[in-house]
C-alpha cells in the first residue's frame, strides 16, 4: 500500500508556462450580465429572513459569510428570542440587523 504524501503547497507558475500562456482577447470574451441586477435596483436588496430557500423570483444573489462573536449566555438569549418568533436564530440575526438598518436611515 502506498504511502500518502504530504501535500506541498500550491507555488506559482512558473516564469516559462506564463510566457507560453497565450494572451487573452478581450474583444471576442463575452460577458454576462448579472440576472438579479435590474430588480434589485427598482426594489432593492430583499433578505430573507424565514427558513428555507428563497422561490426563484425573489432570490437576491450570493450572500457573504461572516462571524460574530457573543458571550455564550448572549447567544442562549438569541436562541430563546428566535425560538419565541418561530424564526431560526441567523434567521433572527438577520431580521434585527435589517431592521436597525431601515431605523438608522
Amino acid at each position: 500500500m502506498k504511502k500518502v504524501s504530504a501535500r506541498r503547497p500550491q507555488r506559482e507558475p512558473s516564469a516559462r508556462s506564463l510566457r507560453e500562456m497565450p494572451e487573452v482577447d478581450f474583444s471576442k470574451v463575452r460577458t454576462q450580465r448579472n440576472k438579479f441586477a435590474k430588480r434589485v435596483l427598482g426594489e432593492g436588496l430583499l433578505v430573507q429572513v424565514g427558513r428555507g430557500r428563497p422561490r426563484k423570483v425573489l432570490e437576491a444573489g450570493g450572500t457573504v459569510p461572516r462571524s460574530v462573536r457573543f458571550s455564550p449566555r448572549i447567544w442562549e438569549k438569541l436562541e430563546q428570542h428566535a425560538e419565541a418568533k418561530g424564526l431560526t436564530l441567523h434567521a433572527a440575526l438577520r431580521e434585527a440587523i435589517l431592521d436597525w438598518l431601515r431605523r438608522a436611515a
